[in-house]
């Protein structure tokens, strides 16, 4: 069976969440909260790709495939879909009005990965108190529950 981009964004989501979980248990917070967030970027960019009209189909054509999902913008420019924080209100944009309802809610009810930045990974990280961490344990958990909902129903909600 071919392997799609939205597959791989699917298998990368679980696979950071399993080792946030194992680093979290562990004490190890900055590394875990890291992975919490790519595990969060990696489920909404394999939303976006299975539901919400994005693609990584090149910008021309001719041209090659992008390694991000990106979809137009109302002026017809390409949009990039790349990290946290910036994701996860771009999808909470894209969902509404669509199917995924309970997706767009989820967003839009909270924002745990506000101050979560990809750069961190070049250094130790912010120092994060239990209650940020248990909050992006939280949303990292129901939105790879969603998204593991969607792969099985492959319906949106």
């Amino acid at each position: 069976m071919p392997r799609t981009p939205e597959d791989h964004f699917a298998q990368a989501a679980h696979r950071h969440y399993e080792d946030a979980v194992y680093l979290h248990d562990d004490g190890r917070l900055p590394n875990a909260d890291h992975h919490y967030g790519f595990s969060v970027e990696c489920a909404l960019k394999s939303l976006l790709l299975r539901h919400l009209n994005a693609t990584t189909a090149p910008y021309k054509p001719g041209g090659m495939p992008v390694p991000w999902p990106w979809t137009r913008d109302s002026s017809g420019k390409p949009k990039k879909h790349g990290h946290l924080p910036d994701l996860w209100s771009e999808v909470a944009t894209l969902a509404r009005g669509r199917s995924g309802n309970t997706l767009a809610a989820m967003l839009n009810s909270s924002t745990p990965f506000a101050t979560w930045d990809v750069a961190h990974r070049y250094h130790g990280g912010p120092m994060l108190s239990s209650t940020t961490m248990n909050e992006r344990k939280a949303a990292a958990t129901q939105i790879l529950t969603l998204h593991q909902q969607t792969l099985i129903t492959g319906v949106l909600q």
